[in-house]
């Protein structure tokens, strides 16, 4: 699990309050809720943007912890576990996508499957052996890329993980981006919501 987090000094808001200080937590909290979803935005579009992934699949996992005037912290974090690499962003993750044709683990049709988890890179050809082959699960009927534990082929067959989507979020860029937005955002409304307070429109 991964937080994401904007500190601001709780002392500059309520020195800009002045004598309203004691609302400081107030607007904190109220800044920081209504810039979350800029935030949100700027993760899964640039995670969609570098990675073979869907911004859909990234919001799945994104969960807010919304702040409040006695706790002004929002927190935004991120947790999920490592998919199959079949089922891991869109469709042209990895290809060819029909189940293997031949049962020797060693030299299985087709000859090997290729795998592209970043935009702007061509496509790896997964050939390590015993080489990874896309299977159906006769537990569960599902569709998955597999790979023996040896070129046995009576030896246990296990899945063939992707990288977990918290691990493709930490991306510097996506956490760049995060920062520039959410931040900017969030000062823009800090300061709306001291304005508000000096002014009287809101308590």
């Amino acid at each position: 699990m991964i937080n994401v987090t904007i500190h601001v000094s709780e002392d500059e808001v309520k020195r800009r309050l002045g004598a309203l200080a004691g609302r400081s937590g107030a607007v904190i909290a109220r800044a920081a809720n209504r810039s979350v979803n800029t935030g949100k935005k700027a993760i899964k579009q640039e995670t969609a943007k570098i990675y073979n992934v869907r911004q859909k699949d990234v919001d799945g996992i994104l969960k807010v912890t919304k702040a409040t005037a006695a706790k002004p912290v929002l927190v935004l974090t991120y947790k999920d576990k490592h998919p199959n690499l079949y089922v891991f962003g869109s469709a042209s993750t990895l290809t060819p996508r029909f189940i293997i044709q031949s049962s020797d683990p060693v030299n299985p049709d087709p000859e090997y499957v290729k795998a592209k988890v970043m935009k702007g890179h061509g496509y790896t050809p997964l050939k390590g052996r015993p080489k990874p082959f896309v299977q159906q699960a006769k537990k569960t009927g599902n569709i998955a890329l597999f790979q023996r534990t040896s070129d046995d082929p009576r030896s246990p067959i296990r899945g063939v993980a992707a990288p977990a989507l918290p691990q493709v979020i930490k991306n510097d860029e996506v956490l760049a981006r995060f920062n520039r937005d959410a931040g900017t955002m969030f000062q823009k409304r800090l300061k709306h919501e001291i304005e508000n307070i000096l002014k009287g429109t809101t308590q």
